[in-house]
């Protein structure tokens, strides 16, 4: 049986991380809830479906956000990298004490 409590405790704290754009704090609740969200399943009563529907909403925002920030970090990686190479082509840089 699927505790509803702590699905609605959890989708809560999620959405308020998602609110609070807390990237850190999305991964810490999904990697120490993750053994539990993998046990979610449809259940018999209509009003926990409409709640695991709810989470699965609030699941898939909290996903995509971390990947657009996972995206943006890779994106200014990239521009610091390429950066420090055009730098370095100059010699004064090389040469520089």
């Amino acid at each position: 049986m699927l505790d509803m409590s702590h699905l609605t405790t959890l989708s809560d704290a999620l959405e308020q991380s998602i609110i609070d754009k807390d990237i850190e704090q999305i991964q810490q609740l999904c990697e120490d809830n993750s053994a539990f969200i993998y046990t979610i399943v449809p259940q018999s009563n209509a009003a926990d479906n409409e709640k695991i529907k709810q989470f699965i909403l609030v699941h898939q925002t909290a996903t995509q956000l971390i990947r657009d920030v996972h995206a943006e970090m890779q994106k200014q990686l990239y521009q610091t990298n390429k950066t420090r190479k055009g730098v370095s082509k100059y010699k004064g840089v090389k040469n520089a004490k």
